[in-house]
């Protein structure tokens, strides 16, 4: 087979699945470039300040659980107010395997594979409506916590003292699980499974009638952001070194991705990057100046209702429609002005 026929064979496979539609969008190409800088930045910082990196880690975890809700949330239209379900059974996997004694690698595995049974077990709440679906998932971490307790006899779980990973490693590690987060996303949304999910969040009965396993489609959505936070709270683990059960009763986890999606956009790829970043920078600098109060809970709150009068649509969405109308008025501009040159005296 000659080059150009092996391309030719790809481009068309991709086209079929639905992979690299053209789009006039370039946030993925910019968010790659960011991405790429972020990996490359312990080179440029020298080997005195690598622990500085350290700051970022919770950009990457709160990116990746965004991202994650986005999927179920804004794509699908499931309403999963519990995401602290499956970060805490993440953190706690990883706790359990590694004083097994297995590799930091194949806990992650094993997170990966806890995230998709987890996942499976609420297939059955899929026969609720989505507002009693949403209060079903808000009461499975409280449920979950004791049956944790009683069958490992204790409540905390802790990262092995002697089990050390650099700081430009564990830098590295959340730069690819958020690399891997989102254009893993963006690849499965540009799909026919995307679309798919697309329809089922948009119009259930209406996908249905076309023929849409809706089924199907939730189950794939439930299980990918479930793997996304399961993965998120091994990564969490080596970041906190030490979680107890009381974490599957932290709303944080669970309401603090909705929010970050909301103010960046639900249902949009830069969304979920946006709103996290935001949350982020609010956090360190708050903590920065004021290290023992709550005060970024606050300021995260007032941008909440700002967003949700002024923006209703999120950051991302409004700018996007403000640019567009731009657009548009510009083009039209340029249409008058060659309609008057082309006018005769």
């Amino acid at each position: 087979m000659t080059e150009t026929s092996r391309r030719s064979k790809l481009g068309t496979y991709a086209k079929r699945i639905g992979i690299f539609r053209s789009s006039r969008s370039i946030s993925p190409i910019i968010t790659a470039i960011a991405l790429a800088l972020a990996f490359g930045l312990p080179l440029f910082i020298g080997s005195s300040n690598q622990a500085s990196l350290g700051q970022y880690v919770i950009y990457f975890i709160w990116i990746t659980l965004a991202e994650s809700w986005n999927l179920v949330g804004g794509y699908a239209g499931l309403i999963n107010l519990g995401m602290v379900y499956f970060f805490a059974l993440g953190s706690i996997t990883t706790s359990v395997l590694l004083a097994a004694g297995f590799s930091f690698p194949i806990c992650i595995l094993a997170s990966i594979a806890v995230g998709a049974i987890a996942a499976l077990v609420l297939i059955p709440t899929f026969r609720l409506r989505s507002d009693y679906f949403a209060i079903a998932t808000l009461v499975i971490p409280i449920v979950l916590k004791p049956i944790v307790e009683y069958a490992f006899s204790h409540s905390n779980f802790s990262w092995p003292s002697g089990l050390v990973i650099s700081e430009t490693l564990f830098y590295e590690l959340g730069v690819g699980m958020t690399a891997a987060t989102i254009f893993g996303i963006f690849f499965m949304m540009k799909s026919r499974i995307g679309m798919a999910l697309r329809g089922v969040g948009d119009d259930e009965y209406a996908s249905a009638s076309v023929g849409v396993n809706i089924l199907l489609f939730k189950t794939i959505a439930l299980v990918v952001s479930g793997i996304i936070a399961t993965v998120a709270g091994a990564y969490y683990l080596g970041y906190i070194l030490a979680v107890n059960t009381s974490l599957f009763l932290n709303l944080t986890f669970s309401l603090y991705p909705i929010f970050m999606v909301i103010i960046g956009g639900i249902g949009t790829f830069e969304g979920p990057i946006v709103g996290a970043l935001l949350f982020s920078a609010i956090t360190y600098e708050v903590n920065s100046y004021l290290p023992s109060s709550n005060l970024e809970v606050l300021l995260f709150s007032l941008i909440i209702m700002v967003v949700a009068v002024l923006l209703p649509k999120g950051i991302v969405p409004t700018l996007s429609r403000y640019l567009a109308r731009k657009r548009a008025v510009a083009r039209a501009d340029e249409r008058k002005g060659a309609v008057k040159v082309e006018a005769p005296d």
